[in-house]
C-alpha cells in the first residue's frame, strides 16, 4: 500500500512547526514524531450511486476516563477478580506489574489479516470494466437486436402462393362443377407504411446506441467509486492500527508509572481499555477491505471465488498534501467557474440523449399509427381449370366435356368503418407528449445535481485546508503535550485521553472531509455525464 508514513510524519511536523514558531514548541515536535507516526486516515463507506461516507471511528468513546475510582470497582473486569488487584491499587507491588498485559490483551484473539495479492490502478480498473464488465457487455447486444429490426421493418411482405385440387364427384361432375385452381396473394402496404417502419427502427437503433454509451458511463462512474472506496478501505485498516498504536504507547506510559509507584493501577486498566476498543474495529475494518475487494473484482468482470484483497495504487485523497491524484484534483486548485460547469449536462449528460432520442423515436411511432387508419390490400391472382369427366351421367352433357380454363382477380381490403385505430394513435400521442415532460424533469434534476454536487466539493475544499494549516497541527501539538505530560507527572491519565481523543476525533473529522471532496467530484461527473479532465 502506498500511504507513506514518513510523508505523514514530514508533512504534519512542517504544519505544527509553521503553527507554532516561536512558542518554543519546534524542538518538542522535532524530538517527539511517535504520536504522529500513527496518523494515518481511514475511510467511510462510498456507495456505487454516490452515498456519503460512514463517519470515520470515534476513538476513544468506550475508553472515556472517568473518576479516578471508575477502574477499581469490584465489577469491573480484572479488578475484583484478579489476583492481587483489590490489595495492590498503588504501583510497587511486583505481583501486580505482569497480571494486566494477559488479563485484557490478546493479540491471538485478532482476526488474521489478508494480505493484498494484487495492485490495480485507476486506467486499468477502467479498461479492464468497459471489456470485461458484466453489465456492459449484456448491454451491447441491444445494438445488433435493433440493426436488426431496421432489417426487419425494410422487408417487402411475401406473396403467398395457394394451389386446389379436388378429387370426387364434386370435381368430376359438371353439376357441382368445382374447378381446380392455384395462384398467389400479395400485400400491398398503403400509406408509405413501410417507409415510417423503417424511420421508427432508424430511431430505435440510435437509441439502442444511446442506450450503450450511458450503460458504459454508468460502469465507469461505479468503478471509479468503486476504487476509491478501495483506496480508502485500506486506509481506514491503516487508521484503526495507528490509533491502536498511539493507545499502546499510552499505555506503556501507564505500565512504566505504576512499575515506578507513581501512578494507581486503575489507570493501567484504563489505558488498556482505550487498547481494546480497537479490536472489534479492526475485524470491521478487515472486512469492509474485502467486501470492496469484492466489489472492485466483480465491477471488472470477475466472480470472487475466495477471500482476498486488491490493492491500489492511489491512495492520494488521504494524505496531507496538496497534490493532485488520479481520482481528485489538488484541493489547492481553485474551482472551475459553475455557469461554465452548467451548460456541460445539456451536450454531455447520457441519460438526457437517451431522453430526447425516446422522445423523437415516439414521435416516430405516432406517424405510424396514424397510417394504420389507411387499410392494407391484398391482391390476389392465380389460373384454374377444370378435371371434370368427358362423358357425364344421366345426359347432363351431350358430348366430350372441354376443359375451362381461366384466370382470376381478387382484391380486398378492410373497411375501417366501426374502427380507425385510435387507440393506438392515442396511445402513441400520449407516450410522446410524456416524453416532454419527463425531459424537463430531467433537466432540472440535473442542474440540481450539479449545482448540489459543487457545493459539496466548495465545503469539502475548505474543510481540508482548514483541517491541513490549522486543526491538525494544533490538535497534534496538544495530544503531544499532553501525553508528556502525564509521563512528567504534570498530568493525570484522563488529560492525557482525553488529549488523545481529541486529536483522534480531528484526524477522523479530516478524514470524513477527504472522502466528502472525493464524493463530491464523483458526484459531479455523474451529474455532467463525461469524465472530468481533473
Amino acid at each position: 500500500m502506498r500511504v507513506q508514513n514518513k510523508l505523514l510524519t514530514s508533512t504534519c511536523l512542517t504544519l505544527c512547526q509553521c503553527l507554532f514558531a516561536g512558542a518554543g514548541f519546534n524542538a518538542a515536535i522535532a524530538a517527539d514524531t511517535n504520536l504522529i507516526n500513527g496518523a494515518q486516515y481511514g475511510t467511510g463507506s462510498t456507495s456505487g450511486t454516490g452515498s456519503s461516507p460512514g463517519a470515520a471511528p470515534n476513538p476513544g468513546t468506550s475508553s472515556y476516563p472517568g473518576t479516578s475510582s471508575y477502574p477499581g470497582t469490584g465489577s469491573y473486569p480484572g479488578t475484583g477478580s484478579n489476583p492481587g488487584a483489590a490489595t495492590s491499587d498503588q504501583g510497587g507491588a511486583s505481583s501486580s506489574s505482569t497480571d494486566f498485559s494477559p488479563a485484557l490483551i490478546n493479540p491471538e484473539d485478532d482476526l488474521p489479516e489478508v494480505k493484498p495479492t494484487r495492485t490495480f490502478s485507476l486506467k486499468s480498473s477502467f479498461d479492464q470494466a468497459l471489456k470485461s464488465n458484466r453489465e456492459a457487455i449484456a448491454s451491447q447486444y441491444n445494438i445488433p437486436m435493433a440493426r436488426a429490426g431496421v432489417i426487419t421493418a425494410g422487408a417487402i411482405p411475401n406473396p403467398r402462393f395457394s394451389f386446389m385440387y379436388g378429387f370426387g364427384p364434386a370435381f368430376r361432375y359438371i353439376l357441382a362443377g368445382n374447378p381446380q385452381q392455384f395462384g398467389w396473394q400479395q400485400q400491398i402496404q398503403t400509406a408509405g407504411k413501410r417507409t415510417k417502419q423503417i424511420n421508427l427502427a432508424q430511431a430505435n437503433l440510435t437509441l439502442a446506441e444511446l442506450q450503450y454509451q450511458a450503460s458504459l458511463f454508468g460502469v465507469y462512474n461505479r468503478v471509479r467509486r468503486s476504487y476509491a472506496e478501495q483506496a480508502a478501505a485500506e486506509a481506514y485498516l491503516e487508521l484503526v492500527q495507528a490509533q491502536k498504536k498511539v493507545g499502546m504507547e499510552l499505555l506503556h506510559v501507564a505500565q512504566k508509572r505504576y512499575e515506578a509507584g507513581k501512578a494507581a493501577r486503575s489507570e493501567v486498566l484504563q489505558a488498556e481499555l482505550g487498547v481494546l476498543q480497537y479490536a472489534t474495529q479492526l475485524n470491521q475494518a478487515n472486512l469492509r477491505l474485502q467486501q470492496a475487494s469484492a466489489a472492485l473484482g466483480l465491477l471488472v468482470g470477475e466472480t470472487p471465488q475466495k477471500l482476498e484483497v486488491i490493492d491500489v495504487d492511489d491512495n492520494g485523497i488521504f494524505r496531507l498534501s496538496t497534490e493532485s491524484t488520479d481520482l481528485v484534483p489538488s484541493p489547492s486548485k481553485p474551482m472551475p467557474n459553475l455557469e461554465v460547469i452548467m451548460s456541460l449536462p445539456f451536450e454531455q449528460r447520457p441519460d438526457l440523449k437517451v431522453a430526447v432520442q425516446q422522445a423523437f423515436a415516439d414521435r416516430r411511432a405516432l406517424t405510424l399509427a396514424r397510417s394504420q387508419r389507411i387499410p392494407d390490400v391484398f391482391i390476389d391472382s392465380g389460373y384454374q381449370f377444370t378435371t371434370l369427366a368427358k362423358h357425364q351421367p344421366y345426359n347432363l352433357f351431350n358430348g366430350n366435356v372441354p376443359n375451362s380454363p381461366g384466370n382470376y382477380l381478387n382484391v380486398n381490403a378492410e373497411l375501417p368503418i366501426f374502427y380507425q385505430h385510435q387507440g393506438e394513435t392515442d396511445q402513441a400521442k400520449a407516450a410522446w407528449l410524456q416524453d416532454y415532460d419527463q425531459i424537463e424533469q430531467l433537466k432540472s434534476q440535473i442542474a440540481k445535481d450539479t449545482v448540489v454536487a459543487f457545493e459539496s466539493i466548495c465545503v469539502a475544499r475548505a474543510n481540508i485546508l482548514k483541517f491541513q494549516k490549522e486543526l491538525l497541527p494544533a490538535a497534534a501539538q496538544v495530544a503531544r503535550l499532553g501525553r508528556l505530560s502525564y509521563q512528567s507527572g504534570k498530568s493525570d491519565l484522563a488529560s492525557a485521553i482525553l488529549a488523545k481523543q481529541q486529536y483522534q476525533q480531528v484526524l477522523s473529522s479530516y478524514f470524513n472531509s477527504v472522502v466528502d471532496y472525493q464524493n463530491g467530484w464523483a458526484d459531479l461527473e455523474k451529474a455532467v455525464g463525461a469524465p472530468l479532465q481533473l
